[in-house]
């Protein structure tokens, strides 16, 4: 495993260490680049050092462009912070619980706004539309687009979940005139 080559992690240290002179953030940005590593020489095997490197550095691109580490720059002055442990903090809020449900809340939000930041103006009006639970004929005529222009944005969307992480690629089903 490359992960666990000696040069290739020096490699990888030295491109983290352009990216930022911060050693926290150089260390996130190696632990990321270290699972993009492990992940790509899994899922595409045999490709030459400097590709995986390459895809490296790309994916760390992404990833500070992108905005979602914690503490990233992006979020000024912890503004975009929700604290988890309530308790103490506001009188209001003290013995509140939501069973998970703020926090269920939460991620559903960061992920359709994940989603919203990769689609183009009539895709957000049909993820908009899914979001509320509406059908697809109703997002059509709600949103003035065709009924298979819906179906190839929701089938767009589906497949940028995938891509982005977010859900995993539905297993494919079994052909029923092969089986019998």
């Amino acid at each position: 495993m490359l992960i666990e080559n000696e040069g290739m992690v020096r490699m990888l240290r030295q491109i983290c260490a352009r990216f930022t002179a911060d050693p926290d953030m150089q260390s996130d940005l190696m632990q990321e680049s270290l699972v993009h590593l492990w992940r790509m020489e899994r899922e595409r095997p045999n490709q030459t050092r400097s590709w995986y490197l390459q895809s490296c550095r790309f994916h760390l691109q992404h990833w500070l462009a992108a905005g979602r580490s914690v503490d990233n720059p992006k979020r000024p002055n912890g503004a975009s912070y929700i604290p988890i442990d309530i308790q103490g903090e506001d009188p209001a809020l003290e013995g509140f619980h939501t069973n998970g449900d703020l926090f269920e809340g939460i991620c559903f939000q960061d992920t359709v706004s994940t989603l919203a930041g990769h689609l183009g103006q009539r895709q957000r009006r049909v993820l908009d539309g899914l979001v509320d639970g509406r059908t697809l004929s109703d997002i059509a005529s709600g949103s003035k687009l065709s009924y298979p222009t819906v179906l190839k944005y929701r089938g767009l969307i589906a497949d940028l979940t995938t891509k982005l992480g977010i859900a995993s690629a539905p297993e494919p089903k079994p052909n029923a005139s092969l089986s019998g």
